[in-house]
Parts: structure tokens; sequence; C-alpha cells
């Protein structure tokens, strides 16, 4: 049960440190460059993704051997891909709530993180039961 807590910690962690690059990545492209929010977002989400992998993989679920990156990465890239046009229908919906692009992103990626850590725990980075942690 510990090790399952701290390994929620982890992934917090990480999550935390990815989703300042998301967001920073959206309000720099946002506010500065003028980009239309939906691409934004769809730019950022690809750039945190990849150093998510990363992160995650070595630090979260403490995956450090090369067995089994290239089907990891697999299914990683094939979830964002999926969650990337989620985040966008989400961020879609949560702009028609609201106007406030930045609050409307940030509640939109609340539920993605959600989301997000099942998908990694259960799917990406899942362990057969002799190896889980």
């Amino acid at each position: 049960m510990l090790k399952h807590f701290f390994q929620l910690t982890r992934y917090l962690f990480v999550g935390g440190l990815t989703y300042g690059a998301d967001l920073g990545t959206f309000l720099l492209l946002l506010n500065f460059f003028g980009v239309d929010a939906i691409l934004a977002n769809l730019i950022s989400k690809v750039l945190a993704g990849t150093f998510s992998f990363v992160a995650h993989r070595a630090f979260t679920f403490g995956v450090s051997d090369a067995e089994g990156r290239t089907q990891q990465a697999v299914r990683y890239f094939a979830l964002l891909a999926l969650n990337i046009p989620l985040s966008a229908l989400m961020l879609s919906a949560m702009m028609w709530l609201t106007s406030m692009e930045t609050w409307a992103k940030v509640l939109s990626d609340v539920l993605l993180i959600i989301i997000s850590y099942a998908q990694s725990k259960f799917i990406v980075f899942k362990r057969d039961k002799t190896n889980y942690e």
C-alpha cells in the first residue's frame, strides 16, 4: 500500500513538471505568438507528452531496462494520440462554458490527468503480477 502511495506521489511530481511545461508552452504560444488556443494546446501536449513518457518511465514507474521500451512507447504515444483530441474536445467544451482560456485549459487538464494516470499505470507501464511493485 505504501509503495502505491509513493508511486502516486512520484506521478504527481512528474506530472507537475510536465504540466508546468505544458501550460508554459501553451501560454507562450497563445499570448506571445498569437497561436489559436486549440493549436497551442496541441503543440504543448506533444512537447510535454514526450518529456512525460521519459520521466514517468524512469522515475514514476521505475522502469530502467531497455526491455519493453519500444512497446511501452508505442502504447504511450498511441494513448497520447487519443488523449490530444480528447483534450481539445474538453478544452472546447470548457471554453464554451467560460471565455477565460487559461482556466478552461486548467479545468480540462485536471480531468485529463486523472484519465492519464489510470492509462499509464494499467496500460502503458503495466507489469505482470510477479514483477509488480
